[in-house]
């Protein structure tokens, strides 16, 4: 024997189940079916956002890239520099005072500075790569700017064209101006003539 309660219960537990699935079909109704085209079209458009995306990252990292080597060259370069000044110094002071210290220093400051060169060398190779990356990464981003550009134009062009016409309003019909003042004119004129003429006779 079922008890009042357990029937309640099972109603209930029906209508939650019934609703539910109306729910979800109004839903998969109400969602737009997409034509293939249309859909391949929307991942095309986010794809194209996500290139240029990609594109003004990879400009920016090469950028970034030219400033960090710039950096490392410039101290490079500078250390050079000093290393050669030492260098320079030291001679002088060998050529003025030969002792074996003397030498000793002026061959340690030439090796110092024969195991700078190729540092800087390998720098201005890196930088000069860089620079090219950079180069190449502007002109991707410039020629995928103005393909969105053309792109844009195009579809504004192509949505003017194909717009529907909007029909003319209909040339509003213009009033006889003063049309009552000039009949009784001109009766005026034809009785008028009429007494001179019989005035004539």
């Amino acid at each position: 024997m079922v008890t009042k309660k357990a029937r309640t219960t099972k109603k209930r537990v029906a209508k939650k189940t019934v609703a539910r699935a109306t729910k979800t079909a109004a839903a998969k109704k109400a969602a737009p079916s997409l034509s293939p085209a249309a859909e391949l079209e929307q991942t095309i458009a986010k794809s194209q956002v996500q290139l240029a995306k990609l594109y003004e990252k990879g400009a920016a990292q090469a950028q970034k890239s030219v400033d960090r080597i710039k950096g490392q060259l410039d101290k490079a370069v500078a250390r050079q520099a000093t290393l050669r000044d030492k260098k320079n110094a030291a001679a002088e002071k060998a050529a003025a005072n030969r002792t074996p210290a003397s030498q000793k220093q002026v061959e340690r400051a030439r090796e110092a500075l024969r195991k700078a060169g190729p540092t800087v060398s390998a720098l201005r190779e890196q930088m000069k790569s860089a620079k090219q990356a950079l180069k190449d990464a502007n002109d991707t981003l410039k020629r995928s700017a103005a393909q969105q550009k053309a792109l844009e134009k195009f579809e504004s062009d192509w949505a003017k064209a194909t717009a529907p016409k909007k029909p003319r309003k209909a040339a509003a019909k213009r009033r006889p101006r003063k049309a009552a003042a000039r009949k009784p004119a001109a009766a005026a004129a034809t009785t008028s003539a009429a007494v001179e003429s019989a005035a004539s006779e």
